[in-house]
């Protein structure tokens, strides 16, 4: 998004919601993890539709030049729908999964056709589409426009900027979930910086907090108030016994379920928790016996510093 809106200050950055973003795909851009990987990018703008990198192999040096090409001040209307529309054309062209992340402020013109979460809806019946909505929303409308196309898939999300900018695992944990190298069953617990927190565990089909969960959670808490720069990141997963929608649905509940309990009873704040999900991927232990089916139902918690 490079319409005038954009030009509002960040923070007390002394820099525009845009220049800052500019500032973060740079940073982001210089560290990308395995490019060998062979991923396809592609950076377009909407305010109006212009490709800087149009889809293709990834090439840290050439997204980095083309960064350069984005315009040095936003101006003009938010064509958020007009945008989405463009999407179609590259969708098709794209095999397997793809993550669309969009920058907006919630904003688009009324009136003209469908809204922007009509349109989303259209294009995940059709097509394997996440989408990561990082929004600079303002009023309580265009916030419910970003959860909107936010909630158009299982596997979306929408998050204020100075999240995406402060957490580049919201970045990350979108594009790839690092696999488990061994069904391993005795791998169930995470220790950083003194803090001992085990997988929190769950009941077959269910997303709720136990009382042993209770307790481990009380200590990641008491470790969070006493490191107030501290922060957590918090993956879901399932066992494989529902459909890939489901358990993306499952295991989203269940690390929203501990991020909640986190905020409601401890007052830890979101910004200092990073909820991603990912269903019935990267199962630490075998799903063809009970035991390890109960083992791959958890939320694994990594503390950051």
């Amino acid at each position: 998004d490079a319409s005038s809106s954009m030009n509002e200050p960040y923070l007390d950055t002394n820099m525009s919601r845009y220049e800052i973003i500019k500032k973060t795909l740079r940073e982001r851009n210089s560290y990308f993890p395995f490019p060998e990987l062979g991923y396809n990018i592609g950076l377009y703008l909407y305010t109006p539709w212009t490709p800087i990198y149009p889809v293709q192999a990834y090439d840290r040096q050439k997204f980095a030049e083309a960064l350069q090409k984005l315009p040095d001040k936003p101006r003009g209307p938010t064509m958020l729908q007009s945008g989405l529309r463009k999407l179609e054309p590259l969708l098709k062209k794209l095999p397997g999964r793809t993550v669309v992340f969009i920058f907006s402020d919630g904003t688009y013109t009324e009136g003209i056709g469908k809204s922007p979460a009509a349109i989303a809806r259209e294009l995940v019946r059709k097509y394997d589409v996440c989408f990561c909505v990082i929004s600079t929303a303002d009023d309580a409308t265009s916030r419910e426009v970003i959860k909107k196309v936010a909630s158009a898939t299982p596997c979306s999300i929408g998050i204020p900027l100075r999240r995406f900018v402060d957490r580049p695992e919201y970045n990350s944990g979108m594009l790839y979930v690092v696999a488990s190298t061994a069904n391993i069953v005795t791998v169930t617990e995470t220790k950083v910086a003194g803090v001992k927190v085990d997988n929190i565990l769950f009941d077959f089909d269910k997303a709720d907090i136990s009382p042993k969960t209770s307790t481990e959670l009380y200590v990641l808490a008491e470790f969070m108030q006493e490191n107030p720069d501290a922060y957590i990141l918090l993956a879901g997963y399932t066992d494989n016994s529902g459909s890939e929608d489901y358990n993306l649905r499952l295991s989203r509940r269940r690390a929203q379920i501990v991020a909640d309990y986190l905020m409601g009873n401890f007052n830890i704040s979101p910004d200092r928790i990073v909820p991603l999900w990912f269903g019935g991927l990267n199962p630490v232990a075998d799903n063809k016996t009970k035991e390890g089916r109960r083992l791959n139902r958890r939320v694994e918690i990594a503390v950051g510093l």
